[in-house]
This record gives C-alpha cells, sequence and structure tokens, in this order.
C-alpha cells in the first residue's frame, strides 16, 4: 500500500515535471523562431542599408509578430514576456504600426530591468517620430543619449538622430551623429551599411576626405562583397575629383590584376577612361572604349562603352551616322542598361537634326528655283536625297534655331551653334526667333569666358526686344523661364562644371538653399538634376527631380523631371526588384 502511494506520488510529480518542461520548451521555441524571423528580416533590411524595406522582410517582420503575439497570449505567465513584447514593438514599427508598437512598449516600460526600459524609451521615440513628432523625438533621443548606460542604445540614439537631421536637411549635424554611431556600433552588418551612409553624405556634400575615410571602413567591416566593390570604385572617384591621378591609375592596375576585383574589373577599366578624361588624354579614351565593347560583351560595362563611344561621335567626331550606331547597341548590348534610356533620346536628337538638315536643303532648292543660289548649308554630314514638291512647314529661322540648339545644348558644339545663331539675328532680324538666338547666344559666349561680348548682346536685347521675356529675365524681373530657355542657364552651369565641378554645382545648391521658394531655384535645381544625370549619378539626379517635384509641381521642368523618374526607375526595378533607390513618382 505504501509503495503504491510512493509511485503514485512519483508519476504525479513526473507528470507534472514533463507538462511544465514540455510547457517552457514550447514559449521558448516559439519565442526563439520568432527571434529567428526577426534577425532575419533584420538582414535583409540591412542589406538594403536600412532606408527602404523590401517585400522579403515586411513578410519576415510579420511572422515574428504572430509568433510573439503566441508568447502573450498562450504563456502570459513566462519569463519571455517582456522579451516577446518588446520584440513585438520593434517589428511593428518597421510595418509602420506605430499606435500598437508604441501600447507594446508601454507594458516593457511598466514592468521590464532597466535596460529593457532604456531600449523601449528609444523605440517609443522613434515611433513619435514617425507619427509626426519630430521635436518630441528629438528630445526623447537627446535626453536617452545622455542618460543611456547602453552602449548600443547609444549609437541607435546616433543613427537616429542622423535621419533625423537628414530628414530637416542638416546634414552636417546628420554626417556627425553618423560619425558617432559608426564608431560606437558593434554588429559588422550594421556598422558597414552606418559607413556606407555616411560615406555617400559625405561625398554628396563633397567632404572628399571624410567620404575616402567611410568608404574605407565599409571595405574594413561590411559583409557586402557588392558593397565593397563599389566603395573601391567610389574611392577611386574621390582620388580623380581630388586630381590624384597618379594615385587612381596605380589603384586601379593593382586591382586589374586581382583575381579578387575580376567582377568589377569592367568597371575599373570605364574608370580608367574617366581618368583619360580629366587628364586630356583623349586619344587614348576612344582605343580603351573600343577594347572595352570587345572585351566585356553583352554587359552592363560594354553598354556604357558604348554610350560614351556615341557621346564621342557626336561631339569630337561629328559622325552622326556613326554615332547613331553607338547608341543603338547600348540596348543591344544590355536591354537593362540605365543608359538605354539615354542613348534613346540622343538617338532621337540626331533624328531631329537630321531632318531639320533635310529641311533646309528642301529651302535651298526652291530658292534656287525661285531666286538663284542665295545660301549654301553646309550638309556634309548629311548624304540626303531630298525630292519635294512644296517647302517645309517650317522657316529657315525656326530650322536654324533647332539646329543651333541641339548642337549647344547636346552635342557639345558650341562654336558650331554660335554660327548658326549668328545667321538668324543677321539675316533675320524680324523673326520671332532673332529675341531667342540673341539670348542663346550672350549664354554660350558668358560660358566661354567672353563676359564683355555676352553683355554688349544683352544690351542688344534690351534695345530692340524691350518687352520680351528675355529683357525681363535679364533685367531680373521674372526668374521664371520656360523648359526651353531653362537649358540655356543650365549652359552657364555647365561651363563652370567644365572648369571646376566642385565650385559650378555648390554654386547652384547655395543658390537654392537661400532661396528654396524663388522661382530661380527652379531653373538651378532642373540645372544640377541634368548634370547629375549626364554624369549617371543617379541617386543625386533623383534626388534634385524629386525636389522639383515637392517644390514645383505644375511646371514644364517638374513634367521633365518626372519623364526621367519614371526612366530612370523603371530601369532600376528591372536590374533590382528592391532596389532602395527607387523613389515613386508624386502625382503631377
Amino acid at each position: 500500500m505504501y509503495i503504491h502511494s510512493n509511485i503514485n506520488n512519483f508519476l504525479s510529480v513526473l507528470v507534472l515535471a514533463l507538462f511544465f518542461s514540455f510547457t517552457s520548451c514550447a514559449y521558448f521555441n516559439t519565442f526563439y523562431n520568432a527571434q529567428e524571423y526577426f534577425e532575419e528580416a533584420e538582414k535583409l533590411r540591412l542589406e538594403k542599408d536600412g532606408e527602404a524595406i523590401p517585400i522579403t522582410a515586411m513578410d519576415k517582420y510579420g511572422k515574428a509578430i504572430k509568433k510573439c503575439q503566441k508568447v502573450i497570449s498562450d504563456y502570459p505567465e513566462s519569463k519571455f514576456v517582456i522579451d516577446a513584447s518588446l520584440l513585438l514593438a520593434k517589428a511593428r514599427y518597421y510595418r509602420k504600426d506605430y499606435d500598437l508598437a508604441i501600447d507594446n512598449l508601454r507594458v516593457v516600460q511598466n514592468h521590464g530591468n532597466p535596460i529593457y526600459v532604456e531600449e523601449a524609451n528609444y523605440w517609443k521615440a522613434l515611433c513619435k517620430w514617425k507619427k509626426g513628432n519630430v521635436q518630441t523625438s528629438l528630445n526623447d533621443l537627446t535626453s536617452l543619449l545622455a542618460s543611456a548606460s547602453s552602449k548600443k542604445i547609444k549609437a541607435r540614439c546616433h543613427l537616429s538622430l542622423s535621419k533625423i537631421m537628414k530628414e530637416l536637411k542638416k546634414y552636417r549635424e546628420s554626417l556627425a551623429h553618423l560619425e558617432e554611431a559608426g564608431r560606437l556600433v558593434s554588429n559588422l552588418d550594421e556598422k558597414g551599411a552606418i559607413y556606407g551612409r555616411l560615406a555617400e553624405m559625405a561625398f554628396e556634400l563633397n567632404e572628399y576626405d571624410l567620404a575616402n575615410e567611410g568608404y574605407a571602413n565599409v571595405i574594413a567591416h561590411s559583409l557586402s562583397k557588392e558593397k565593397v566593390e563599389n566603395a573601391h570604385l567610389q574611392i577611386l572617384k574621390i582620388f580623380r575629383i581630388n586630381k590624384d591621378y597618379k594615385t587612381a591609375q596605380k589603384k586601379i592596375k593593382s586591382m586589374l590584376i586581382d583575381d579578387k576585383f575580376k567582377r568589377i574589373s569592367g568597371n575599373l577599366e570605364l574608370e580608367l577612361v574617366q581618368l583619360y578624361k580629366s587628364q586630356g588624354e583623349y586619344d587614348e579614351i576612344e582605343s580603351r572604349l573600343e577594347s572595352i565593347v570587345n572585351d566585356y560583351q553583352k554587359t552592363a560595362v560594354s553598354a556604357e562603352a558604348y554610350y560614351q563611344l556615341g557621346k564621342i561621335y557626336t561631339s569630337e567626331r561629328w559622325d552622326l551616322d556613326k554615332s547613331s550606331e553607338y547608341f543603338d547597341m547600348v540596348s543591344k548590348e544590355y536591354s537593362r542598361s540605365i543608359y538605354s534610356p539615354m542613348a534613346k533620346n540622343y538617338k532621337n536628337f540626331i533624328s531631329i537634326y537630321q531632318n531639320a538638315m533635310m529641311d533646309l536643303k528642301v529651302h535651298e532648292d526652291f530658292k534656287q528655283q525661285e531666286d538663284g543660289p542665295k545660301e549654301n548649308f553646309d550638309l556634309d554630314s548629311l548624304k540626303l536625297q531630298v525630292s519635294q514638291k512644296s517647302p517645309p512647314n517650317r522657316s529657315i529661322p525656326e530650322l536654324f534655331y533647332q539646329i543651333a540648339d541641339i548642337e549647344a545644348f547636346n552635342f557639345n558644339r558650341r562654336n558650331e551653334a554660335i554660327k548658326w545663331l549668328n545667321k538668324i539675328i543677321n539675316g533675320y532680324p524680324e523673326s520671332e526667333f532673332c529675341s531667342k538666338a540673341m539670348f542663346s547666344l550672350a549664354f554660350i559666349h558668358k560660358s566661354q569666358g567672353d563676359s564683355i561680348l555676352a553683355k554688349t548682346i544683352e544690351n542688344k536685347i534690351h534695345e530692340q526686344f524691350p518687352e520680351s521675356d528675355y529683357s525681363s529675365y535679364l533685367m531680373k524681373q521674372s526668374g521664371l523661364l520656360n523648359f526651353e530657355d531653362s537649358k540655356k542657364i543650365f549652359l552657364e552651369a555647365e561651363s563652370m562644371i567644365m572648369h571646376d565641378a566642385e565650385i559650378g554645382i555648390e554654386l547652384y545648391k547655395n543658390a537654392i538653399k537661400k532661396n528654396p521658394g524663388d522661382k530661380s531655384s527652379l531653373v538651378a535645381a532642373y540645372a544640377i538634376a541634368n548634370y547629375y544625370d549626364n554624369e549617371t549619378k543617379i541617386d543625386s539626379a533623383l534626388k534634385y527631380y524629386q525636389w522639383l517635384n515637392d517644390n514645383f509641381p505644375l511646371t514644364e521642368q517638374t513634367i521633365e523631371a518626372n519623364k526621367r523618374i519614371n526612366a530612370i526607375n523603371s530601369a532600376l526595378l528591372i536590374l533590382n526588384p528592391d532596389s532602395s533607390k527607387s523613389i515613386k513618382q508624386a502625382p503631377n
């Protein structure tokens, strides 16, 4: 009887032990699964530098939320409830459920230990920021930064303060906080992402020494091979910008013979082309590009090389048929190339130019039939047989103007453009295109350093066309020009950029900062966006195109900006469906 009773007691204890052991394992496994989903989501988010959260990461945050909810609802007495509540709040923050996240954080603040409370305070400050309470969030983060005992929390505060300062356009303060965050954070993935962000912002602000240091830290800490390779390429650009050509060439040559950089060898070759261009070694450029298209066929690299060859043949070589062939090859080499839309634009300009020249030939034929030879247009670039019974709809001065516009602002042939513009001014003074021609001519001469001649032409505009928009603009009575004329203003910036890119762009940026609401900022921003677009600095181009969208939504410049936003985003989304560089077009 006694033995039987002991056996029953032993079995009861064993059942209870097994039950509690099973229950403990169950909620531990559930929470462990939640942590796994959250960490996987974090890795995906950090791979995109933490700026845009991929759909796959959002899905994993959602799975983490479900597991945390199960721990809290099914095992309310377990020791993991506080951990689950904090993890739940963080996952909800990334899914933009800020009010629900704050509810979970209150549980942690009321029942967690001091370390948990610090972290809860941090995430609550972030939720306030995202809900629009920016100043309150800044105050909370600054206070937490001063009082926190955790190095990890301090690093996070610096990182978040950097993001807020960037949002407030306080870029220097943002950089300072990024530096501190990079110094304090220990996770390699996160450290690499922070230094990458710091380097990009410093590069944008022309803080090249700091950018160089940031990219060096990306190389040292990032676990992403792609980010490390990109950092090396950016450092080469910084050497080029700083005119340290010898160091850049030495680094490129050493990297080209290192198998570790085989994947970006084509990009290194292209950077070498940029070095030749910067040093004026134009004889080397074409042969190097021809070598690239042969060595890296059917790649993004060969597509870019064909694009650059096309530009050479619209300017230095002046062979439009050959240029058109090169531009055709861009999309054939690599259909997803970011240069494809630009190559198509150039082909379109070539077509417009050739059609205009053909129309001029028709006008010439009619004049010869009616009055004998009067004009002798330079048609060496065209081999066209013209047969037409009636003259073209467009007048001769209109055709002259269109040709000059393309020569100057698309083909980089300003001296040739001057000849066409002078034909309008001297031969057709009564034409509506005369004032336009004089306005463009003044900008071209100013861009070439002849400010005296430019001023003389401007005075003639005031005298001959005092009521024109061009006279008004020159008298600073109106800062808003139509899209066509804003290209002329871009020429002046482009000229400065040719001599000193940093000064030219910085002048425009300073003008925008001083008078962001002024109509002249519209022209300045469009000029900056165009420059970055032509230089294929996609992030910067998108930034200024979007600035136009946000600040001047109903202008012709913004219509053009939206076209480029769509074209660039389409290319980026094809290249990478989760690309964080793609931005949403604002409604027009």
